[in-house]
């Protein structure tokens, strides 16, 4: 979509010419270069406003030289749009939007998150096999099995069980952990493989650490590992997570710059999780502002559980009040007394996070 000036001078007028040259900042020698390219096309001009000075005439002219403009680039080959849909990246985004919901107390976020966790649960995700595919375009997915894929997806759908707590979403978390576990988790060393070993065509199979555009599968698995075991009482997972950890150690201790992503659940696997239970029925006002109240508050070695569905026994045998929800805020078995006031649970929520 850049344009030389020779170009232009091939499709313009003289003076439409002139005037887009001067509007656009379009130069002989061109202000892009293709870098990737071995061979990069010389003089490349990427359009850029430069000029303002217009006439109201020199404004028609323009209007009238974007239309002729775009018809002429029309006619080229476009180039291949990628639109294909990762379950790692939506994982990704699930997981944000699922946060946001949350915190902002936007129920359209809320409602984006949903959809795009049934679109993956429908299209991406094959509940007979527990497989999690990573691609998926115009009805028609891949048969690639990736970590990223599984440890994002996780993640993903507990920040959207911890925005609503509806036990159905901690399953899908649950599900997807376990598979992960299975597939790519290193039982004799720690640390969990890129890829499952009956990849075809695979000459070495590497445990990825860095951190880079992207968190490494092995630090975000290390870190929902921790988090979900602190809500489902898996201690096998907690042993998983704190296994990883101490492959990477090296690492961490060396080039933790490298390791932000494993930095993060090194800290979270240091101390005993605190936990925010919600008691109470889901659907009323009153549990979705506790909700959210403690959402408000930024802890990140903090898990925010319900009684209901697949969740440690301790909370399963908390109970709500008679007339409104109840919050407890808990470390191991130890919690202070609920409340059902959320400036009180902010409160407190405040003066007892971590330093």
């Amino acid at each position: 979509y850049c344009w030389t000036r020779k170009e232009l001078q091939e499709v313009l007028d003289p003076d439409t010419f002139l005037l887009v040259t001067r509007y656009y900042g379009v130069s002989e020698e061109g202000n892009f270069m293709d870098h990737s390219h071995p061979n990069p096309l010389q003089h490349q001009n990427v359009f850029h406003i430069a000029d303002t000075r217009l006439t109201e005439e020199e404004s028609k002219m323009l209007i009238a030289a974007k239309a002729r403009l775009l018809h002429v680039r029309s006619l080229r080959v476009r180039p291949h749009r990628d639109d294909k849909i990762l379950s790692s990246w939506n994982g990704m985004m699930l997981g944000a939007v699922a946060r946001a919901s949350a915190v902002l107390k936007d129920d359209e976020l809320l409602q984006v998150a949903r959809r795009n966790r049934d679109f993956i649960w429908d299209h991406l995700w094959d509940a007979d096999s527990k497989t999690l595919f990573h691609r998926w375009r115009d009805g028609e997915r891949d048969t690639v099995q990736l970590l990223d894929a599984y440890a994002h997806m996780a993640t993903g759908l507990l920040e959207l069980y911890e925005a609503t707590l509806d036990p159905d979403y901690l399953k899908d978390a649950l599900a997807v952990a376990e598979t992960m576990m299975d597939r790519f988790y290193d039982v004799d060393h720690g640390g969990f493989w890129q890829t499952t070993k009956d990849t075809p065509y695979l000459l070495l199979r590497v445990k990825e650490d860095y951190d880079g555009a992207e968190p490494s599968g092995n630090s975000v698995a290390a870190l929902v590992l921790l988090r979900l075991a602190a809500i489902s009482g898996r201690a096998d997972w907690r042993e998983a997570a704190e296994k990883t950890l101490r492959l990477f150690a090296q690492r961490l201790h060396q080039l933790p710059q490298a390791v932000p992503g494993m930095l993060a659940a090194l800290d979270f696997a240091q101390q005993e999780p605190k936990r925010v239970v919600i008691a109470g029925d889901r659907m009323r006002s009153d549990f979705l502002t506790l909700l959210r109240t403690t959402a408000s508050v930024y802890e990140p070695n903090r898990v925010v559980l319900g009684t209901q569905g697949p969740v440690e026994a301790f909370a399963q045998g908390l109970v709500g009040g008679e007339e409104s929800a109840l919050a407890y805020c808990c470390t191991g078995d130890a919690c202070q007394p609920p409340t059902k006031d959320p400036s009180e649970l902010i409160e407190f929520l405040k003066t007892h996070r971590a330093n």
